[in-house]
């Protein structure tokens, strides 16, 4: 009589468990690849909107900066909250510091909406002179 090739029922319940264990094992790290991606994201966009409102104060002209505005509140004139996904603050202030005849220009944008850890948000400084 010949001998069959092949392998047994129970060789192939130990292969799937087996499998299925390391699946299990691995799942949690999908989860978490999910949500720091989604953490990057937010931090990605904050820091987008950061920029282009950086580059909207540095093309004014200098004498069209107000002193004013508030990183902490909204101020009107001073913020922006046209993207639903991030709010933009920013204060222009007189330098106190050489050289003389400058603004310090700052620019915080807030990721909005619920996120892992600390708040996601993106902070610029600049020195305007005329």
């Amino acid at each position: 009589m010949r001998a069959h090739a092949g392998f047994t029922l129970i060789e192939v319940v130990l292969a799937m468990f087996l499998i299925s264990v390391g699946l299990i094992a691995t799942a949690p790290l999908f989860v978490l690849a999910a949500r720091q991606n989604t953490v990057g994201q937010k931090l990605g966009s904050a820091g987008a909107a950061a920029v282009r409102r950086m580059e909207l104060l540095r093309a004014a002209p200098y004498a069209s900066l107000a002193v004013g505005g508030n990183l902490a509140g909204n101020v009107g004139g001073y913020f922006d909250a046209s993207d639903p996904e991030v709010l933009v603050r920013w204060t222009v202030a007189t330098n106190p510091n050489p050289p003389a005849a400058t603004k310090v220009v700052t620019v915080r944008a807030i990721a909005v909406g619920p996120s892992l850890g600390r708040g996601k948000d993106a902070l610029l400084i600049t020195v305007r002179g005329d």
